[in-house]
C-alpha cells in the first residue's frame, strides 16, 4: 500500500514523497513526473508502485516543486530543483532500506524522462530505465517550449530574475524561474545514456503532438551501449496514453508493457483493472 512521507529538501522545505514498501529483493524504483503534473500522475504511478512493492520492489515518487501537494511555489521548479529532490529520495531509500543497486530503476514521463536521465548522470548503479513520451531533445533560443518562444522567455529572466509562461494545458499563467529556462537551454539529456549498460524500456505515441514523436528514436539511438533497448511506438496514442482522449487500450499498454519489463515475474492479479475509473 502507499504511504505519504515528507522528506527534507536542500532548500529548507518538506517534499512530499508516495512510498511503496516492498521487501527491496526486487530492488528500487524512483519515478519522476511530468511538467507541471504529480506524484500520482492521474492514478497510473500509483497502480505501478502497488503492483511492483507486492512483488518485492520499493518505490517512491516525489512531488516536484511548485506540483502537486509541494508548499512551494512553482518558481522554485527547475531541473535542477528535480534532480535535488531525487537525490534526497535515493539517499532516504539507501538509508532506510537494503537493496542491491544493481537493482535500481528510474521511470520518468515527458519532462520526468529528461529529468531521469540527468539524475543518471550522477548515478550511473541505475541498471533499468524506462521512459514514456519523454523530451530528451536539444533546446536551444530559437525554439519553442510548449508553444512559448525559448527566446523571449530566456529574455525575460534576463530583465526579471524569472518570466511568465502560459501553461496552455491548464490555461494559466504562472512565474517560471530562470533556473529553468537556463537548465534547459545548457543540459544535454541524451549523452549520459550514451554510455549506459543496463536495460531500457521506451514507449511512445504516435499521436503524439506535445513533443516530437522523433524524441523516442533520438533515445533509442543514444542508448547504443545498452545491454538490451525497446523502442515501443502506440500508433494510436496521443501524449496522454490514453488519459485525454479516452482511449482505455493505450493507457492497459502503456502499464502493463511497463510492469512486464519492470517485473516479469508473475504479480498479484488486480480485480479491478487497470485504474479504469480514472479514463472514465
Amino acid at each position: 500500500m502507499m504511504k505519504e512521507i515528507f522528506i527534507d529538501s536542500k532548500r529548507g522545505s518538506k517534499i512530499p514523497v508516495s512510498l511503496y514498501e516492498g521487501d527491496g529483493s526486487k530492488g528500487i524504483l524512483l519515478m519522476a513526473h511530468s511538467f507541471r503534473s504529480e506524484k500520482e500522475e492521474d492514478g497510473r504511478y500509483v497502480w505501478l508502485g502497488e503492483k511492483l512493492s507486492q512483488a518485492g520492489f520499493i518505490c517512491m515518487a516525489p512531488d516536484f516543486p511548485g506540483n502537486g501537494k509541494s508548499e512551494e511555489p512553482f518558481q522554485n521548479y527547475s531541473l535542477t530543483s528535480c534532480l535535488e529532490d531525487l537525490e534526497c529520495c535515493y539517499a532516504y531509500l539507501k538509508k532506510e532500506y537494503v537493496f542491491y543497486p544493481d537493482k535500481a530503476a528510474l521511470l520518468g514521463y515527458s519532462m520526468g524522462g529528461r529529468i531521469i536521465s540527468l539524475f543518471l548522470a550522477r548515478h550511473k548503479e541505475f541498471s533499468r530505465l524506462v521512459f514514456w513520451a519523454s523530451v530528451l531533445r536539444e533546446f536551444k533560443e530559437d525554439d519553442r517550449f510548449l508553444e512559448q518562444d525559448l527566446g523571449k522567455l530566456k529574455k525575460q529572466t534576463l530583465e526579471k530574475g524569472y518570466c511568465d509562461f502560459y501553461d496552455i494545458f491548464a490555461e494559466e499563467t504562472v512565474r517560471m524561474s530562470k533556473q529553468f529556462i537556463d537548465d534547459l537551454l545548457c543540459e544535454d539529456a541524451l549523452a549520459p545514456l550514451k554510455e549506459f549498460e543496463g536495460e531500457a524500456l521506451i514507449l511512445q505515441g504516435g499521436k503524439d503532438t506535445t513533443i516530437e514523436v522523433e524524441n523516442g528514436q533520438w533515445i533509442y539511438d543514444a542508448l547504443r551501449k545498452a545491454k538490451k533497448r525497446s523502442l515501443i511506438l502506440m500508433p494510436d496514442a496521443d501524449h496522454g496514453f490514453g488519459l485525454w482522449d479516452g482511449r482505455a487500450k493505450d493507457n492497459e499498454e502503456l502499464l502493463k508493457k511497463t510492469l512486464a519489463f519492470l517485473c516479469p515475474d508473475p504479480v498479484p492479479s488486480d480485480p479491478d483493472g487497470i485504474i479504469e475509473t480514472e479514463l472514465c
